[in-house]
Protein backbone atom coordinates (compact mmCIF):
# COMPACT_ATOMS: atom_id res chain seq x y z
CA UNK A 1 0.00 0.00 0.00
CA UNK A 2 2.79 2.43 0.94
CA UNK A 3 4.64 1.73 -2.34
CA UNK A 4 1.46 2.41 -4.32
CA UNK A 5 0.92 5.68 -2.49
CA UNK A 6 4.52 6.77 -3.04
CA UNK A 7 4.26 5.94 -6.75
CA UNK A 8 1.08 8.01 -7.09
CA UNK A 9 2.62 10.92 -5.21
CA UNK A 10 5.76 10.74 -7.36
CA UNK A 11 3.64 10.79 -10.51
CA UNK A 12 1.79 13.91 -9.37
CA UNK A 13 5.02 15.69 -8.45
CA UNK A 14 6.59 14.78 -11.77
CA UNK A 15 3.56 16.01 -13.70
CA UNK A 16 3.61 19.28 -11.78
CA UNK A 17 7.32 19.76 -12.31
CA UNK A 18 7.01 19.13 -16.04
CA UNK A 19 4.12 21.55 -16.48
CA UNK A 20 4.85 24.63 -18.58
CA UNK A 21 4.46 28.15 -17.08
CA UNK A 22 1.28 28.56 -19.14
CA UNK A 23 -0.17 25.35 -17.75
CA UNK A 24 0.67 26.35 -14.19
CA UNK A 25 -0.91 29.78 -14.75
CA UNK A 26 -4.05 28.13 -16.16
CA UNK A 27 -4.29 25.88 -13.09
CA UNK A 28 -3.90 28.89 -10.79
CA UNK A 29 -6.66 30.72 -12.66
CA UNK A 30 -8.97 27.72 -12.37
CA UNK A 31 -8.25 27.53 -8.64
CA UNK A 32 -8.96 31.25 -8.26
CA UNK A 33 -12.24 30.91 -10.14
CA UNK A 34 -13.28 28.07 -7.85
CA UNK A 35 -12.49 30.20 -4.79
CA UNK A 36 -14.50 33.08 -6.32
CA UNK A 37 -17.48 30.80 -6.89
CA UNK A 38 -17.23 29.45 -3.34
CA UNK A 39 -17.14 32.99 -1.90
CA UNK A 40 -20.12 34.01 -4.06
CA UNK A 41 -22.18 31.03 -2.95
CA UNK A 42 -21.30 31.72 0.69
CA UNK A 43 -22.37 35.36 0.35
CA UNK A 44 -25.65 34.31 -1.25
CA UNK A 45 -26.31 31.79 1.54
CA UNK A 46 -25.62 34.45 4.15
CA UNK A 47 -27.95 36.88 2.40
CA UNK A 48 -30.72 34.29 2.20
CA UNK A 49 -30.19 33.44 5.88
CA UNK A 50 -30.42 37.12 6.89
CA UNK A 51 -33.62 37.54 4.91
CA UNK A 52 -35.08 34.42 6.54
CA UNK A 53 -34.31 35.96 9.93
CA UNK A 54 -36.36 39.03 9.07
CA UNK A 55 -33.74 41.35 7.62
CA UNK A 56 -35.28 44.30 5.70
CA UNK A 57 -35.72 44.01 1.95
CA UNK A 58 -33.03 45.77 -0.14
CA UNK A 59 -33.86 49.45 -0.40
CA UNK A 60 -36.10 49.52 2.67
CA UNK A 61 -35.33 51.36 5.92
CA UNK A 62 -33.33 49.69 8.67
CA UNK A 63 -35.11 49.93 12.02
CA UNK A 64 -33.72 47.15 14.23
CA UNK A 65 -30.79 48.90 15.94
CA UNK A 66 -30.71 50.69 19.29
CA UNK A 67 -30.24 54.26 18.01
CA UNK A 68 -31.21 56.16 14.81
CA UNK A 69 -27.60 56.69 13.71
CA UNK A 70 -26.84 53.01 14.29
CA UNK A 71 -29.70 52.17 11.93
CA UNK A 72 -28.19 54.59 9.38
CA UNK A 73 -24.74 52.99 9.62
CA UNK A 74 -26.21 49.50 9.26
CA UNK A 75 -28.09 50.71 6.18
CA UNK A 76 -24.88 52.25 4.84
CA UNK A 77 -23.26 48.81 4.95
CA UNK A 78 -25.60 47.61 2.18
CA UNK A 79 -24.44 50.38 -0.21
CA UNK A 80 -27.94 50.73 -1.63
CA UNK A 81 -31.14 52.78 -1.38
CA UNK A 82 -31.83 51.59 2.18
CA UNK A 83 -29.48 54.34 3.40
CA UNK A 84 -31.72 57.12 2.09
CA UNK A 85 -34.84 55.28 3.26
CA UNK A 86 -33.40 54.97 6.77
CA UNK A 87 -32.41 58.64 6.87
CA UNK A 88 -36.01 59.55 6.02
CA UNK A 89 -37.39 57.18 8.68
CA UNK A 90 -35.22 58.80 11.37
CA UNK A 91 -34.87 62.32 9.92
CA UNK A 92 -36.09 64.09 13.06
CA UNK A 93 -33.80 62.10 15.36
CA UNK A 94 -30.65 62.35 13.17
CA UNK A 95 -30.98 66.03 12.15
CA UNK A 96 -29.63 67.47 15.44
CA UNK A 97 -26.29 65.84 14.52
CA UNK A 98 -26.38 65.72 10.71
CA UNK A 99 -28.90 67.84 8.79
CA UNK A 100 -31.23 65.48 6.93
CA UNK A 101 -33.23 66.73 3.95
CA UNK A 102 -36.31 64.67 3.02
CA UNK A 103 -36.89 64.28 -0.72
CA UNK A 104 -40.10 62.42 -1.48
CA UNK A 105 -39.70 58.76 -0.53
CA UNK A 106 -36.09 59.15 0.55
CA UNK A 107 -33.69 61.59 2.25
CA UNK A 108 -30.05 62.68 2.31
CA UNK A 109 -27.41 64.35 4.48
CA UNK A 110 -26.39 67.56 2.77
CA UNK A 111 -22.80 68.62 2.03
CA UNK A 112 -21.86 71.99 0.45
CA UNK A 113 -20.31 70.57 -2.73
CA UNK A 114 -19.87 66.87 -3.60
CA UNK A 115 -17.25 67.66 -6.29
CA UNK A 116 -14.91 69.96 -4.35
CA UNK A 117 -12.42 68.53 -1.80
CA UNK A 118 -12.80 70.24 1.55
CA UNK A 119 -16.42 71.17 0.81
CA UNK A 120 -17.64 67.60 0.41
CA UNK A 121 -17.68 66.82 4.13
CA UNK A 122 -19.59 68.17 7.13
CA UNK A 123 -18.96 67.76 10.86
CA UNK A 124 -21.86 66.87 13.18
CA UNK A 125 -23.56 69.76 14.93
CA UNK A 126 -24.00 67.64 18.05
CA UNK A 127 -22.12 64.60 19.44
CA UNK A 128 -22.70 61.54 17.27
CA UNK A 129 -21.86 57.99 18.35
CA UNK A 130 -22.61 54.52 16.97
CA UNK A 131 -21.77 51.34 18.88
CA UNK A 132 -19.37 53.43 21.00
CA UNK A 133 -17.56 54.91 17.98
CA UNK A 134 -17.47 58.70 17.65
CA UNK A 135 -18.58 59.91 14.21
CA UNK A 136 -16.64 63.03 13.26
CA UNK A 137 -18.16 63.75 9.85
CA UNK A 138 -20.22 62.73 6.83
CA UNK A 139 -18.78 62.90 3.29
CA UNK A 140 -19.99 62.70 -0.30
CA UNK A 141 -17.81 62.53 -3.42
CA UNK A 142 -18.73 62.66 -7.08
CA UNK A 143 -16.43 62.29 -10.09
CA UNK A 144 -17.46 63.18 -13.65
CA UNK A 145 -15.46 62.36 -16.78
CA UNK A 146 -16.48 64.09 -20.01
CA UNK A 147 -19.75 65.09 -18.37
CA UNK A 148 -20.64 61.55 -17.32
CA UNK A 149 -20.80 60.37 -13.71
CA UNK A 150 -18.04 57.77 -13.25
CA UNK A 151 -17.75 57.42 -9.48
CA UNK A 152 -19.72 58.26 -6.34
CA UNK A 153 -18.60 57.83 -2.75
CA UNK A 154 -20.44 58.42 0.54
CA UNK A 155 -20.10 57.59 4.22
CA UNK A 156 -18.98 58.67 7.69
CA UNK A 157 -15.64 59.48 9.29
CA UNK A 158 -14.74 58.37 12.79
CA UNK A 159 -11.98 59.27 15.22
CA UNK A 160 -11.25 55.53 15.61
CA UNK A 161 -8.57 53.73 13.59
CA UNK A 162 -9.60 51.42 10.72
CA UNK A 163 -8.78 48.37 12.88
CA UNK A 164 -10.89 49.67 15.77
CA UNK A 165 -13.80 50.58 13.50
CA UNK A 166 -13.70 47.20 11.74
CA UNK A 167 -13.62 45.32 15.05
CA UNK A 168 -16.60 47.22 16.51
CA UNK A 169 -18.76 47.24 13.37
CA UNK A 170 -17.86 43.64 12.51
CA UNK A 171 -19.29 42.55 15.85
CA UNK A 172 -22.52 44.51 15.37
CA UNK A 173 -23.31 44.27 11.64
CA UNK A 174 -23.02 41.19 9.36
CA UNK A 175 -22.02 43.15 6.25
CA UNK A 176 -19.03 44.64 8.08
CA UNK A 177 -18.05 41.23 9.46
CA UNK A 178 -17.77 39.94 5.89
CA UNK A 179 -15.10 42.47 4.94
CA UNK A 180 -11.54 41.35 4.14
CA UNK A 181 -8.41 43.12 5.36
CA UNK A 182 -5.92 43.95 2.64
CA UNK A 183 -2.15 44.30 2.92
CA UNK A 184 -2.55 48.09 2.96
CA UNK A 185 -4.67 47.88 6.13
CA UNK A 186 -7.90 48.68 4.29
CA UNK A 187 -11.03 46.61 4.98
CA UNK A 188 -13.03 45.83 1.84
CA UNK A 189 -16.16 44.08 0.64
CA UNK A 190 -16.29 44.36 -3.14
CA UNK A 191 -19.09 43.41 -5.53
CA UNK A 192 -19.03 43.41 -9.33
CA UNK A 193 -22.15 44.03 -11.44
CA UNK A 194 -22.57 41.33 -14.07
CA UNK A 195 -25.29 38.94 -15.20
CA UNK A 196 -27.85 41.59 -14.14
CA UNK A 197 -26.82 41.49 -10.49
CA UNK A 198 -24.16 42.24 -7.87
CA UNK A 199 -21.73 39.42 -7.11
CA UNK A 200 -19.12 39.47 -4.37
CA UNK A 201 -15.45 39.07 -5.32
CA UNK A 202 -12.12 38.91 -3.50
CA UNK A 203 -10.06 39.84 -6.58
CA UNK A 204 -9.55 43.43 -5.44
CA UNK A 205 -6.36 44.23 -7.36
CA UNK A 206 -7.62 42.61 -10.57
CA UNK A 207 -10.85 44.58 -10.77
CA UNK A 208 -9.26 47.87 -9.68
CA UNK A 209 -7.12 47.63 -12.79
CA UNK A 210 -10.11 47.21 -15.10
CA UNK A 211 -11.29 50.34 -16.91
CA UNK A 212 -14.17 48.65 -18.74
CA UNK A 213 -16.42 47.71 -15.84
CA UNK A 214 -20.19 47.87 -15.90
CA UNK A 215 -20.11 48.50 -12.17
CA UNK A 216 -18.11 47.98 -9.00
CA UNK A 217 -19.65 48.50 -5.57
CA UNK A 218 -17.32 48.52 -2.57
CA UNK A 219 -17.90 48.85 1.17
CA UNK A 220 -14.66 50.10 2.68
CA UNK A 221 -13.08 51.04 6.00
CA UNK A 222 -9.84 52.90 5.39
CA UNK A 223 -7.54 55.48 6.94
CA UNK A 224 -8.79 59.04 6.47
CA UNK A 225 -6.65 61.20 4.19
CA UNK A 226 -8.21 64.45 5.41
CA UNK A 227 -6.10 66.07 8.18
CA UNK A 228 -9.21 67.89 9.41
CA UNK A 229 -10.92 64.52 10.00
CA UNK A 230 -8.24 62.10 11.23
CA UNK A 231 -9.07 58.48 11.96
CA UNK A 232 -11.00 56.29 9.53
CA UNK A 233 -13.54 56.55 6.75
CA UNK A 234 -16.49 54.14 6.70
CA UNK A 235 -18.29 54.26 3.41
CA UNK A 236 -19.33 53.05 -0.02
CA UNK A 237 -17.82 53.63 -3.46
CA UNK A 238 -19.51 52.89 -6.79
CA UNK A 239 -17.81 53.22 -10.16
CA UNK A 240 -18.16 51.98 -13.74
CA UNK A 241 -19.91 52.71 -17.03
CA UNK A 242 -23.36 52.31 -15.48
CA UNK A 243 -22.75 54.60 -12.49
CA UNK A 244 -25.43 57.06 -13.59
CA UNK A 245 -27.98 54.24 -13.72
CA UNK A 246 -26.74 52.94 -10.37
CA UNK A 247 -27.28 56.37 -8.84
CA UNK A 248 -30.97 56.12 -9.74
CA UNK A 249 -31.14 52.68 -8.07
CA UNK A 250 -28.72 53.02 -5.14
CA UNK A 251 -28.89 56.76 -4.33
CA UNK A 252 -32.27 57.97 -5.68
CA UNK A 253 -32.18 60.93 -3.28
CA UNK A 254 -29.27 62.57 -5.14
CA UNK A 255 -29.93 65.27 -7.72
Amino acid sequence: MSRTWLLAASTILLATACATPEERMAKMQIKQQRLELKAQRLAERNQNRDQARGAPAPGGPVTDQRAPLENAVKALAACDASFGATLKRFAAEISPSFQVTVKGETASIEVPDRKTPGRNIVAPAAPAKVYGLTLSGYYEESTDINGTLQKMVWGFTTTASPDQAAAVLGTAIPNFKRMSKEISGTYTRMEIFERNGWHRTSRFDYYRGQANLNGERTLVIEASRDPAFPGARIGCAVRGFQTEQFQDMLRPELD
